[in-house]
């Protein structure tokens, strides 16, 4: 993990593995469209679309407007016309995918692409002392692991796979309060946070911050960009 170079700015590996000057570009599962609208501000990309399958955050996201059309849908029944797109980013939104339809999510993403158009997916690993945490009371283990064997399946045939790599993220917090509320009161949360679950976040909180109660928590980062053939 020491090895890996930390990446503070997401948008520069995706510009890195993607041409998109003059491209139509999808972002897919879009949250509040913040990605979205830097790509349709900082890149020479032809139009952008942001789709989340959270009718709420795409309202939220509508509100900022920023040159991006917004829809709400998921990944396994894309509302876009075939062969409209050049390049689709799913930043850490593959395994919230629901596992019998990550097959149908690749179709689908095959059919809206114009050929030689291109996926950028950027999936967390399954390690690290940011998921340690988040695992105690949402534990992504399976999905994550579900969404890798889709990708795998999906170079059968469907994609070509042009790059792999990985980096490092990390996530800053002041104090178990700021972490708490911004991870432990998602509106996607399956697990209800009980007073046990509080408890152990914060036995295990002392184990990655520092004196004062802050902790960088890092997560290693695996990318992948696959083209259609």
């Amino acid at each position: 993990m020491n090895r890996l170079v930390e990446q503070k700015d997401e948008l520069v590996p995706i510009t890195q593995a993607l041409q998109l000057d003059g491209a139509d570009v999808l972002d897919l599962g879009c949250d509040t469209g913040s990605l979205a609208r830097r790509v349709a501000k900082e890149t020479g990309a032809a139009s952008v679309t942001a789709m989340d399958v959270d009718a709420a955050q795409i309202a939220r996201a509508k509100a900022k407007g920023g040159g991006v059309n917004y829809l709400t849908g998921g990944a396994e029944a894309l509302p876009l016309k075939d062969a409209s797109l050049d390049a689709v980013v799913m930043m850490k939104s593959l395994h919230h995918v629901p596992i019998p339809q990550m097959d149908a999510a690749f179709s689908e993403l095959s059919r809206v692409l114009r050929p030689g158009g291109c996926v950028y997916i950027c999936e967390p690993a399954y390690e690290g002392p940011f998921n340690e945490i988040l695992r105690i009371f949402h534990d992504e283990g399976v999905v994550r692991a579900a969404a890798l064997e889709a990708i795998k399946r999906a170079l059968v045939g469907q994609f070509e796979l042009t790059k792999e790599s990985d980096y490092l993220r990390i996530v800053r917090y002041q104090n178990l309060e700021e972490f708490r509320s911004k991870m432990m009161n998602l509106p996607w949360l399956q697990n209800r946070i009980t007073p046990e679950i509080e408890a152990q976040v914060a036995a295990a909180w002392p184990n990655h911050a520092a004196a004062d109660g802050s902790a960088a928590l890092s997560s290693r980062m695996l990318v992948f960009v696959l083209r259609k053939r």
